[in-house]
């Protein structure tokens, strides 16, 4: 049966996004259900009927959504949340919703996820390959490591049964097995069985090291076709469990370090101060064959010439906590740190100095179902761990306290984890051979591989071995998972990002970005005619509405007073006013003429849109009538059209300020009661001819060692350009300069809201950039320009031309 509480439910997700298809079944029969009561507007009396205001069936106010809501939920914890999805579903804005727009709004938010979750790259696009490892007898295998050089895929089973694969994994180029011959008092070598719990690699040396629970450390070298066995460190006091090993890339023949942790929960660490030429001392003898080495010798410091050793404990010694089994140790060079954990609740993993002299440097994370499998990355500065509560976490190495990320899916235990650097993502692999990818910086699952092992088909659940995971880099770029005695390969099929997909959100340039502190959420619009709604908190992109005004570009947005409705115009001079919780269109506004908008502004008290832009006219529309979808323009603006150039900016204060500003730097403010001018704080300055001359002579000069024509200049770069000629966008100017003779154009200007209430007169209550200098404006007093300042960018500006 599905589960119908929200009690559990991650509370990083929206909502929305947490309604399930038996949640969706619910609603629609509650909405088809819901026969609402008339609504009494003036009661009857003996002479005149009651007013009465009949209710749409299926159609619920804010009350009987909440309700509802909560009914098939189970939960009244959103009910604050569901205020602000009721405003978001209520797309004709009359106090009601239906069926029809909860549907909208769900299939655009589904189409959006689904649009966002294809755009991330997934990581394997072709089926894995799996390999059956005929020599392991069917046990499991313990570890997969790889050589350098010439890579080969080296398969240690359980019982010591070492496989060496060709990258492709097409066959065995040779297998061996580990011998566990003894010698007893009596002189008679007895076999006896032993388990293989570690390997690990050593580029720099070609030696590969096996632990067994025979308490030894096996040195097997592979620099030649035939690997043998060199060195054997025996009669150790703990089963080395785990291995970790460190070398200096730069210079191979620097020390070296060997981690290993034990079954007794300490961790030691054995320096090769000689690595590629000698690991260990090596006695004049004539015997060949493998040269045994008491650990007593490494433990006392016998071979102090070649090796030295340390001991520290997992955890905090000062702590009364039983030992427990270190189940892996990373080594972290940058910061001389060992991180290492355990299946233990307490002091699950520790981040840790590797001398171990001040445990207070120490970061300690407890889980209480104890950590399977971890992984580290410096760059991405993330700590990812995977435990038996199926749960993979991530974290900051230095925050234990909680996790970044808590990522759930995985139906079983988690055994294994790696990090992709390149891709930004997180691989993960459970006890039920399930691979999942997760995406680090949106916390979700990008896609799922189940891998078919024989063993797993008929629903029994497949055996791995301790680190059933191995990640290959380029140039093979496989991930390589081990399951009873099998392996599987995938391919990955990209390895990096996009360098451009943190920086760009858009396909084109930004025309602005405003915050809609109802919702909570940041709308962006861009060049593309593309308006994009974000979640603030999340960053997480909500709905995306393409071509709002076809192929023109967007050139200025505002929120009405509501902040429910959102207003864009365009360069070609069309207006809308959308609902922009869905992209639903609601009002079309005739363009004055075909140029550019630059300013609008919804005045709520007059129910009223008033627009500026290049043809240089402050038009009026009629808000108030929410059904009419074409609204007119209306030019009569009781103050005259005073502007003779374009108009760039606009801004306006309570209680009913306007200011405007034109390219001739022109700058009046008006009052939107009476539409008349209230002052003119700078009239339109004409361009002198005389100087644009002698710029366009000096040009002339220029142009014979340039290859740039003058067909090929833009109308701002021309010195003797007609105004008709149309500018490129002002919003996208490189540079702040402006062309000899002619005068600087108004930006920006805005209002200091707190200031207008005191009507100070010496106060500056209106700021106006202007080609890179601010201009502090009073309104009251006699003289108007208070100051100016230059802006930091056009000083750099200056410097490089100097």
């Amino acid at each position: 049966m599905a589960d119908d509480s929200f009690s559990d439910k991650d509370k990083t997700q929206r909502l929305e996004e947490q309604i399930k298809l038996h949640h969706l079944h619910l609603l629609m029969k509650a909405f088809q259900e819901h026969r609402p009561g008339d609504i009494i507007k003036q009661a009857g009396s003996a002479y005149f009927p009651a007013k009465v205001e009949k209710r749409t069936p299926g159609a619920m106010n804010l009350e009987e959504f909440k309700t509802t809501v909560a009914q098939v939920l189970k939960t009244n914890e959103y009910e604050e949340y569901l205020e602000k999805l009721f405003t978001k579903l209520d797309t004709s804005l009359d106090g009601y919703v239906d069926w029809n727009e909860f549907c909208t709004y769900m299939l655009l938010l589904y189409r959006e996820n689904d649009y966002m979750r294809t755009k991330r790259e997934i990581p394997f696009l072709v089926e894995p390959k799996l390999r059956h490892i005929v020599h392991n007898r069917q046990e499991q295998t313990t570890k997969m490591v790889a050589t350098t050089g010439t890579v080969r895929y080296i398969t240690i089973s359980k019982e010591g049964v070492v496989n060496v694969w060709q990258p492709s994994l097409n066959y065995v180029e040779k297998y061996y097995s580990i011998s566990n011959d003894e010698s007893d008092s009596s002189g008679q070598k007895r076999r006896f069985k032993t388990w293989v719990t570690d390997a690990i690699f050593l580029p720099n040396c070609n030696k590969l090291v096996i632990g067994s629970t025979s308490r030894d450390i096996r040195f097997y070298d592979c620099s030649t076709n035939q690997h043998f066995e060199e060195f054997q460190l025996f009669a150790m006091s703990d089963v080395p469990y785990c291995f970790d090993y460190w070398y200096d890339t730069k210079n191979p023949s620097n020390p070296s370090k060997l981690i290993f942790g034990v079954d007794t929960g300490y961790i030691h660490t054995m320096t090769f101060k000689k690595p590629v030429s000698q690991l260990f001392e090596t006695p004049f003898k004539n015997d060949e064959g493998v040269q045994k080495i008491f650990w007593s010798e490494i433990e006392k410091g016998q071979q102090s010439q070649f090796v030295s050793h340390e001991k520290i404990s997992h955890g905090d010694p000062t702590l009364q906590v039983l030992p427990d089994i270190v189940k892996q140790v990373m080594y972290l060079p940058d910061n001389d740190y060992i991180i290492s954990s355990t299946s233990s609740a307490q002091q699950s993993l520790v981040i840790s100095p590797a001398d171990r002299k001040d445990f207070k440097k120490s970061y300690v994370f407890n889980i209480d179902k104890g950590i399977e499998s971890f992984d580290h990355n410096k760059n991405l500065n993330i700590l990812v761990t995977g435990s038996l509560d199926h749960v993979v976490r991530i974290w900051n190495p230095y925050v234990p306290a909680k996790p970044m990320a808590v990522l759930q899916g995985h139906a079983t235990g988690v055994i294994g984890v790696k990090i992709h650097e390149g891709l930004v993502q997180v691989f993960s692999y459970s006890k039920d051979a399930v691979i999942k990818v997760w995406d680090i910086k949106e916390h979700s699952c990008l896609q799922t591989v189940v891998l078919k092992f024989p063993s797993s088909i008929h629903g029994r659940m497949p055996e791995h071995g301790t680190f059933p995971m191995h990640m290959q880099p380029a140039p093979h770029n496989a991930l390589l998972v081990t399951c009873n005695d099998y392996i599987g390969m995938l391919k990955l099929g990209h390895t990096s990002q996009p360098k451009n997909l943190d920086a760009v959100t858009h396909d084109s340039q930004l025309c602005g970005a405003i915050y809609n502190k109802t919702f909570k959420q940041v709308v962006t619009g861009c060049d593309s005619s593309n308006v994009a709604v974000w979640e603030l908190e999340s960053g997480n992109k909500a709905i995306v509405f393409s071509n709002a005004h076809g192929d023109e570009e967007i050139t200025c947005m505002a929120f009405d007073d509501s902040y429910r409705r959102l207003l864009t115009g365009a360069r070609n001079g069309t207006i809308k006013v959308w609902n922009f919780q869905n992209g639903h269109n609601l009002h079309k506004l005739e363009s004055v003429s075909e140029a550019e908008v630059t300013g609008i502004f919804p005045c709520a008290d007059r129910k009223i849109i008033i627009s500026v832009g290049w043809s240089r006219k402050i038009a009026e529309y009629d808000d108030s009538d929410p059904d009419n979808m074409y609204i007119p323009a209306n030019l009569g603006w009781k103050g005259g059209q005073i502007h003779q150039d374009d108009i760039l900016s606009m801004d306006y204060a309570s209680p009913n300020y306007l200011a405007t500003g034109g390219y001739d730097g022109e700058i009046a403010v008006w009052d939107t009661e009476t539409e008349k001018m209230l002052i003119r704080l700078r009239k339109g300055q004409q361009a002198d001819i005389l100087k644009k001359i002698e710029a366009m002579k000096e040009m002339s000069v220029l142009s014979k060692n340039s290859t740039t024509t003058e067909s090929q200049m833009s109308a701002d770069d021309h010195p003797l350009s007609p105004l008709k000629i149309p500018r490129p966008n002002s919003r996208h100017r490189k540079s702040h300069r402006v062309p000899r003779g002619q005068p600087s154009p108004v930006d920006k200007l805005l209002f200091l809201p707190s200031r207008l209430t005191s009507k100070t007169s010496d106060a500056a209550m209106l700021i106006s950039s202007e080609a890179g200098y601010l201009h502090w404006w009073a309104l009251f007093g006699a003289k108007h320009e208070v100051g100016e300042s230059l802006s930091h960018s056009c000083l750099s500006e200056i410097w490089k031309g100097k």
